[in-house]
This record gives structure tokens, C-alpha cells and sequence, in this order.
């Protein structure tokens, strides 16, 4: 039942940017520097994540998705002030080296809470935990997280599922419709099985 109650927590987290789950992350170059490590709780980043120069009211580095342009541009010093980044290798890469301190805002993995200690988990371990999107002493909440756990149930017993998880989607955009979060756009193939590419932007 915790591994389904983890599905159905991570279906959730998965669905939008959720304002409960975005948090900023800081990093300072040193001016020889050129890739960086994600923080601890990393998931992914927001469809409109910037990074700020935070030496710059006027800058902020350009976001070169495809890494081919990343390393073209780089190679040329092609970038303009402040620079550029990318993602590649798990890891987040700049041109030219940032020189001073640079920010961005993420998506936390990080959706229990650990009832004991007060402390935030990536996944449900124990009966007391809380899921910090929802909270669970509200009919509503218990319900969302309800109608998940028995669609999952239900699935996996090889029983007609297919009310039970119109049932679920029905609530669960009922609570995204009031965050202001944006919204993961996938193509292809099943949402609930996260198989589908991310991030794409909402047209």
C-alpha cells in the first residue's frame, strides 16, 4: 500500500509546477567553473525557469536547449554577457564560467513530510507521514489521495479501473485549477505512467 500511495504522490507531484513544490536555488562562480551540481532535492526544473545574474538587474543567462548549440557557442565565445546554460550529464553547464552568484527556481522531489522530525522526504516510508500538496486532515485532500490509491488498487487486481481513475483526474484538476503552477504538457503515450517526454511548453 506505501509503494501505490508513492504512485499516486508522485502522479500528483508530476501533474503541474506546483507552487508548494518550487523552491530557489543558489550558486556562486567563481570565474573558472563551468559545470555545477543540482541541489540535494533536485526534480526538474520550471517550464519557464530563468537564471538570474544576480550582480545584474538588466542581465539573465540565455537558456540554450539544444546541446549542440551549447557547445557550437561555446567554442566561439559566441555568448553575450552574462552567458549561457544548459543541462547535460546530470549536471547544470555555463559559458562563459560565471563569475559572481546566479539563481534559478526548481521543482523539489520532495512532497512527504516526515511527522516525527518536521522534515521533508522524497517518498512515504511510514503510516504518519504527510503529503505536503495536500493537506490530509481536509475531506478534500483525503479523498484525492483515496480515489488514487483505489484506481492503482484496482488496476493491479485486474478489475475495471477506468471509473475510478475519471474519478481521480476529476479531483485532481479540480485542486490544480486553484495553483497557479504551470502546466506539464506531455505527448505521447499515458500520463499516469509518466512514460511521455517533459518539458515541453504549453502552447
Amino acid at each position: 500500500m506505501c509503494d501505490l500511495a508513492n504512485e499516486v504522490a508522485e502522479d500528483i507531484s508530476q501533474y503541474q509546477d506546483w507552487q508548494t513544490l518550487t523552491k530557489v536555488h543558489s550558486l556562486t562562480g567563481d570565474g573558472s567553473t563551468e559545470e555545477f551540481d543540482f541541489p540535494d532535492d533536485y526534480d526538474r526544473q520550471l517550464l519557464n525557469a530563468d537564471v538570474q545574474d544576480l550582480q545584474s538587474w538588466a542581465w539573465g543567462y540565455e537558456h540554450i536547449t539544444d546541446i549542440n548549440d551549447f557547445l557550437y557557442q561555446r567554442q566561439r565565445g559566441m555568448i553575450l554577457t552574462p552567458g549561457a546554460w544548459t543541462i547535460y550529464g546530470g549536471k547544470m553547464h555555463f559559458t562563459p564560467p560565471p563569475t559572481g552568484d546566479a539563481s534559478f527556481p526548481y521543482i523539489s522531489r520532495n512532497y512527504a513530510l516526515d511527522s516525527a522530525t518536521m522534515e521533508l522526504k522524497s517518498q512515504f516510508d511510514a503510516d504518519t507521514d504527510d503529503f505536503i500538496l495536500v493537506d490530509l486532515r481536509a475531506a478534500k485532500g483525503r479523498r484525492l489521495i483515496t480515489l488514487g490509491l483505489v484506481w492503482r488498487w484496482r488496476e493491479q487486481k485486474k478489475l475495471d479501473f477506468s471509473g475510478d481513475q475519471e474519478a481521480f483526474v476529476k479531483a485532481l484538476d479540480e485542486y490544480a485549477s486553484k495553483d497557479a503552477g504551470s502546466k506539464v504538457i506531455r505527448y505521447g503515450g499515458r500520463f499516469f505512467n509518466r512514460r511521455g517526454p517533459w518539458p515541453w511548453v504549453r502552447a
